[in-house]
């Protein structure tokens, strides 16, 4: 944006340069123009002038009787010069009218004059008006000559304007001349710091890549007689340092190095940053030596700055090329040179600190090992730079060889821990928390932690502090916990991982480490079949104590095949003979493990895992004078009948899972095809009778019948549905059991209110009973026992005959204060259930008795699953007593916690259906975005007597309450999703209007949202009833009713 704008001010200002250079131009022209008028003007007034001296004199002389023709020609002469301009007089016309004018009538009076003076040499100037006559021609030349001096005072006043603009015109472009200079001045400015961007490094203040380029880019080979010295220089740890610390510390990194590179900078040494952690020196007129000094100068700076800076020492490695190692080389070929040397130092530098850390590595598990613990998985971590690194790790190590520590933390907390211990984990790693709790006298912190993937421990152990007595390093152990349930192959891995460790940690007791991992080690010289030694771990091992070695490996092999099982015995031979070992080494492998099973002294059977590990070496022949190859091997023998018995449990474990799966999955095979029959077997019934309908419309009864079988099919539809997402939930561990306050009569009142409408239509009688019944306000999941109930008493109705009865009871069985524990009870004289059914399938899910009485009875098998499993979840317990064609009964208890804190509310009479003249005349406000939704509800309220009003979202709702008079709206019929404003936010909104009906007035939801945590969600918005959709128009009037008594 600057570029531009100062482009378009410099083409201006050149414009204007140019305009203004085009005015001086013209100007000056007009000026030459002026100064000859005034010149000419100037001559013009003298000339006036000399007009009347001259016939001044004239008139003296012809008054003294003198003839003075010539005169009076010359004056005549000057008089046309005035007039008309003259080149020989030097004579220019003045453009001004009254000057002409004037000159004029001056030429007309000297030719009276002339005639006048002609009389006077006739006659005398006595007798003439000579006198009188040239005093007024004296006149009119004083006139004339006033006029002239008048045009020439205009022009020197014209001439005086075009100075001022001429200078101002001067100053102007001084102005932009100055202005062109500044910016000319900042341009050159802007270019000399451009070309510094361009060939400087912001970053370290050395040449940059571009600088670097061109110093490599000279195309002219070097000659012997300037030689040089190309360095590169790359810097060691940078991404790690990058990765651990942030990239913050990374610049400061390479600032650090080129700060230390810079003070090996002579007028002979050039010095540059190639990019990234590479950097350039260029040192001409150098042999070996000279190079050789500049990387000790560079090396003795760096190990300053690392002493002084030990949290970030500087490490870079190093190489350079001579030119006078070569033949007339480039400056690219030393550079390309000079790279290939430095990753030979490179190379040089990352063994020396990989056996630098190994050799720490090793001081540390050796502390460790001397606080008494040994770990499988552990890192080394220090506190001050917030860092750590791999101490020891198996296969199943989740953290990268080193990172932050803090992020390390993060990850034990989500991989280790489950979401209730993260918190706690979080805490108890972080470094505040060590520094406080770890110090040199403190044991070693420990926290027992599990997740679905984990169950273990974390030890923290202090190591050492720093200057300041503070926390410097220390030790995070990860321990599994081992519950047997470990396959083979994980127990296989675990001990390779062991053995591997051992081999790597203990390279001064290499036996040692391994009969760590084994019970038994053998050495074996397989190029002459020689078993060198044997070592026994300290519990013992399995070859013969009292054996005489050296001898014959594939000998020892073959005498113990005796005891190897029948069905292992191939597997042993894999293995037992130095001529197969060496065919399988030639063959490129250099491991073999085998397993088999042995039958011991006791006749006992034990699993024996064998491994093998080979390689070649030299052996120096001191007979021959020769070296011969010979391949060894390590055999290492490890117990493995624990693996396997964990096998045949977990073999055991799989086959009882896989048929229960199979069994489940034939359930639900089942019931899936009953779901299709279920669900297509009411969907065709609803088409076929809405063909019906079509077809029989002059038809009201049978139009009449279609409905109703129509009203059955949905609400079996609803039902299905219904069934299969409660089951869904339970399954899946979503379901929630609620802590809620509720009165337990007033519940059975509402169940029974609910069901009231499918008794009366089946025909069925119902009777209550209540049994010392003492505390009706509880806390529990009333949403799960209304479910309970209403699931029961719906079966007790739909599976009773025609006339039968329904009975419930209600009893408290005890109360020890603080918990009560009840008895529920439904008996009904219904159609039964066989003993075999109810024992055996009755509470599985997708399960129902297949007989010809209860399978006209339409149901999903998941009904009594459902009650099962939420009487379980809220600790009761169920039985069930059936006989076909009797009836049956079904008892639950169930323990509730006593509600002390609230009133107990007065027994309420039987519920009955809600009448329907209880709406008539109440003024309903019905909130609904569906047209079909409002127009079905609207007609039930209608119906009902009620005068309803509309609101299309929660917004006109609020709006209409808010506006309504004090007891004009009677009930809000809510629905929950709208657009604008949704019923939760409408409800809370009109419950906190400052109107008198806002905290009283009946608001119930009226949502196809039909899940607890939905009613839970409206409750807790501040609605007073939750009614699902489809919108059952008796369900309906009976919850409005009961709001609008």
């Amino acid at each position: 944006m600057d570029t531009r704008t100062t482009s378009k001010g410099s083409r201006i200002s050149r414009v204007l340069m140019t305009a203004l250079t085009v005015v001086l131009i013209f100007l000056f022209f007009d000026i030459m123009s002026l100064v000859a008028d005034i010149q000419g003007t100037a001559r013009v007034v003298n000339y006036a002038g000399l007009v009347r001296g001259t016939t001044q004199r004239i008139v003296k002389m012809e008054d003294a009787g003198l003839a003075q023709d010539k005169l009076i020609e010359a004056v005549d002469s000057y008089i046309d010069g005035l007039r008309y301009g003259s080149d020989d007089l030097d004579l220019v016309r003045l453009d001004d009218d009254a000057y002409q004018a004037k000159m004029t009538e001056l030429s007309e009076y000297f030719y009276d004059l002339r005639d006048e003076i002609a009389q006077v040499r006739e006659t005398g100037y006595q007798n003439t008006d000579i006198i009188a006559k040239s005093e007024d021609f004296f006149q009119i030349c004083d006139q004339a000559t006033k006029l002239a001096e008048d045009y020439s005072q205009q022009k020197a006043t014209a001439l005086d304007r075009l100075e001022n603009i001429v200078v101002a015109n001067i100053v102007g472009l001084l102005a932009l001349f100055a202005i062109e200079i500044v910016r000319a001045l900042r341009t050159a400015a802007l270019n000399r710091q451009l070309q510094r961007k361009v060939y400087l490094d912001e970053a370290t203040g050395l040449p940059n890549k571009n600088k670097c380029e061109e110093v490599l880019s000279q195309p002219e080979p070097i000659g012997p007689e300037s030689p040089l010295a190309v360095f590169v220089f790359d810097l060691n740890n940078l991404r790690t340092i990058n990765n651990n610390l942030g990239h913050e510390k990374g610049d400061e990194y390479i600032r650090a190095f080129a700060q230390q590179l810079a003070k090996t900078q002579s007028p002979l040494c050039f010095t540059g940053r190639y990019g990234g952690d590479e950097f350039l020196a260029v040192l001409r007129n150098a042999d070996a030596e000279q190079a050789a000094a500049l990387l000790d100068q560079l090396k003795r700076n760096a190990d300053e700055y690392s002493q002084a800076h030990p949290d970030m020492p500087v490490s870079y490695a190093a190489g350079y090329a001579l030119s006078s190692e070569f033949e007339s080389p480039t400056m690219r070929e030393l550079f390309r040179q000079a790279d290939k040397n430095m990753y030979i130092d490179k190379n040089n530098a990352k063994i020396a600190e990989a056996a630098a850390r190994q050799r720490q590595n090793e001081r540390i598990l050796k502390q460790v090992s001397s606080l008494g613990f040994h770990f499988s998985n552990c890192i080394y971590c220090d506190a001050k730079l917030d860092q750590y690194r791999i101490l020891r790790a198996s296969s199943s190590m989740f953290l990268a060889d080193s990172g932050n520590y803090s992020g390390a933390v993060e990850q034990f907390a989500s991989t280790l821990a489950d979401s209730e211990q993260r918190p706690a984990v979080r805490r108890a790693l972080q470094l505040e928390a060590l520094r406080k709790r770890l110090t040199p006298q403190s044991g070693p912190l420990e926290l027992i932690l599990q997740s679905p993937a984990w169950r273990g421990r974390v030890t923290v152990l202090h190591l050492d502090d720093n200057e300041e007595g503070a926390l410097h390093h220390f030790v995070v152990a990860l321990e599994p916990f081992s519950d047997g349930s470990a396959s083979e192959k994980q127990q296989l891995s675990r001990y390779y991982d062991q053995l591997r460790q051992s081999i790597l940690e203990n390279s001064g007791g290499y036996v040692d480490a391994l009969l760590e991992s084994a019970q038994e080690a053998y050495s074996v010289d397989l190029t002459n079949d020689r078993l060198e030694q044997v070592f026994f771990a300290p519990d013992g091992g399995f070859a013969e104590p009292d054996m005489q070695l050296p001898c014959s490996y594939t000998a020892f092999c073959r005498r113990h095949s005796g005891s190897i099982t029948e069905g292992t015995l191939e597997s042993y031979r894999l293995a037992d003979s130095s001529e197969k070992l060496l065919a399988r080494f030639k063959g490129g492998a250099n491991e073999v493990t085998i397993e088999f099973c042995e039958t011991g002294s006791d006749d006992n059977l034990q699993w024996l895992q064998k491994v093998v590990l080979m390689s070649q070496d030299s052996q120096y022949r001191i007979d021959t004078q020769d070296e011969l190859p010979v391949v060894r091997g390590i055999v290492l023998i490890k117990n493995t009948s624990a693996f396997h018995e964990q096998e045949q449990a977990e073999k055991r474990r799989l086959e009882q899972a896989l048929q229960t799966a199979d069994s489940e999955s034939k359930a639900k095979t089942e019931f899936m095809n009953r779901m299709s029959h279920d669900f297509r077997t009411p969907i065709n019934g609803i088409l076929g009778m809405l063909n019906i309908i079509g077809a029989s419309e002059q038809d009201p009864v049978k139009t009449r019948q279609c409905l109703d079988k129509i009203q059955i099919s949905a609400n079996h539809l609803l039902n299905l549905v219904n069934d299969v997402l409660d089951m869904n939930k339970l399954s899946s561990g979503q379901a929630v059991l609620e802590q809620d306050e509720f009165d337990l009569l007033e519940l059975a009142d509402d169940v029974e209110s609910l069901v009231a409408a499918q008794m009366l239509e089946s025909d069925i009688s119902h009777e209550r009973y209540r049994k010392d019944v003492q505390h009706t306000q509880l806390i529990g999941s009333d949403l799960r026992l209304r479910q309970i109930m209403l699931n029961l008493f719906s079966n007790a109705i739909k599976y009773n005959k025609p006339g039968g009865r329904v009975g419930t009871y209600i009893t408290e069985l005890s109360c020890n204060g603080d918990t009560a524990l009840f008895e529920f009870k439904i008996a009904d004289t219904g159609i039964g259930m066989s003993e075999e059914f109810v024992s055996e399938h009755l509470f599985k899910p997708f399960t129902q008795e297949q007989n010809g009485a209860r399978t006209r009875y339409q149901g999903t098998g998941l009904g009594m699953s459902i009650v099962k499993t939420l009487i379980d979840a809220m600790g009761g317990t169920i039985s069930v007593q059936s006989t076909p064609d009797v009836g049956t009964e079904i008892t639950f208890t169930l323990p509730f916690k006593i509600n002390d804190n609230a009133t107990a509310r007065p027994e309420r009479a039987q519920a009955a259906p809600q009448a329907k003249g209880s709406l008539s005349g109440k003024r309903v406000l019905l909130v609904e975005d569906n047209d079909l939704n409002m127009e079905i509800a609207e007609f039930y309220l209608d119906h009902a007597g009620a005068a309803v009003v509309k609101a299309w979202n929660g917004k006109e709702a609020v709006q209409m309450f808010a506006s309504s008079k004090p007891g004009a709206i009677s009930l809000i019929l809510m629905d929950l999703m709208m657009p604008v404003m949704d019923g939760y936010e409408a409800t809370r909104a009109i419950r906190a209007l400052d109107h008198p009906d806002a905290s009283t007035v009946p608001i119930i939801a009226m949502t196809a949202n039909a899940f607890d945590e939905d009613r839970k969600k409206s409750k807790a918005a501040g609605m007073d009833a939750h009614l699902a959709k489809p919108i059952d128009m008796q369900a309906l009037l009976s919850a409005a009713g009961r709001f609008c008594e």
